[in-house]
């Protein structure tokens, strides 16, 4: 029986956190491209490398909600999360009840969450690890026998007790295996990959080499420096140094896409050829917008 807890609240502030960070995000660009570059010009680069991080947690937050169910059978309980999914065996499961009877910590000490989106880990007293997957403070503390917590928040607590216990007491059909996946397995399959970790750290390097190098020529820079060239190759129309940004942050924005979708890509084998054109993608990107915003600079240094 499937069961899916309510995600009403905990959309809408998503929602929110996402536009707040988004708003943060246009802004920055907006500032950087219409002015000088100056110390000042730190502070919006520092807001949008900031911004951009917590926009994608929130954006996954949110399909973490989007996805979030519970299932029970005759076998196990099954939780799937986000990229996250929990199986664990009828057999295993050694204990379940309320919240509300449970003397330990009712919301995640550690993990991005908020009101609504319940996804972290506690310890309780006894040093159990405790594991959220909820939408609210109306859980059930389901205990098993590797002693750990996994607390969840179906729409109904005592259907969801009744519909295990009949469960438990059918008898499972097959024994399955307890599986416990996550996304950070993921990444640190990617990080163990030698070509990924060199396509990854490249593209990423590159537009972060020529943001620097822009920041520091900022004071020898005019207030106005051409931006693009004619047809030919005379240098274009005149704009505000602080415009030349736009490029690295491009290329900026162009890696950290290609990192999530070359990521999703990367789960299958057989993908994976397309997760590394992807991040070679990246580092062609950065390649030519940095080395546009420099070949800038230097016709503006003349």
């Amino acid at each position: 029986m499937n069961f899916r807890p309510n995600r009403i609240l905990g959309i809408v502030l998503g929602a929110a956190l996402l536009a707040l960070f988004l708003a943060v995000i246009g802004l920055s660009i907006a500032r950087l491209g219409s002015g000088p570059i100056s110390p000042g010009s730190l502070i919006w680069i520092a807001a949008l490398l900031l911004a951009l991080p917590l926009a994608l947690l929130v954006a996954y937050r949110l399909f973490g909600l989007a996805s979030a169910r519970y299932r029970v059978d005759r076998d196990g309980l099954y939780i799937q999360w986000g990229l996250v999914y929990e199986q664990v065996p009828i057999g295993s499961i050694v204990g379940m009840q309320p919240a509300s009877q449970f003397a330990g910590p009712q919301r995640p000490a550690f993990g991005f969450w908020w009101p609504g989106c319940l996804v972290g880990r506690a310890r309780a007293a006894g040093g159990q690890e405790i594991e959220f997957f909820a939408t609210s403070g109306e859980q059930l503390m389901v205990q098993t026998g590797g002693e750990r917590l996994l607390a969840i928040s179906p729409p109904n607590l005592q259907a969801f007790q009744s519909a295990f216990l009949g469960a438990t007491r059918m008898g499972a059909l097959e024994i399955i295996a307890e599986r416990s996946e996550r996304p950070d397995f993921l990444f640190t399959r990617i990080w163990s990959d030698r070509v990924a970790r060199s396509l990854i750290l490249a593209g990423m390097a590159l537009p972060l080499f020529a943001l620097a190098i822009l920041v520091l020529s900022a004071p020898a820079l005019p207030t106005q420096i051409p931006f693009g060239f004619g047809p030919r190759g005379e240098p274009g129309p005149l704009a505000p140094p602080g415009r030349l940004l736009l490029l690295p942050l491009i290329a900026g924005l162009a890696w950290l896409a290609d990192l999530v979708v070359g990521s999703w890509f990367y789960r299958k084998t057989p993908d994976r050829p397309l997760s590394y054109a992807l991040w070679g993608a990246a580092v062609v990107s950065g390649t030519l917008l940095g080395g546009a915003a420099l070949h800038l600079l230097s016709v503006a240094g003349r």
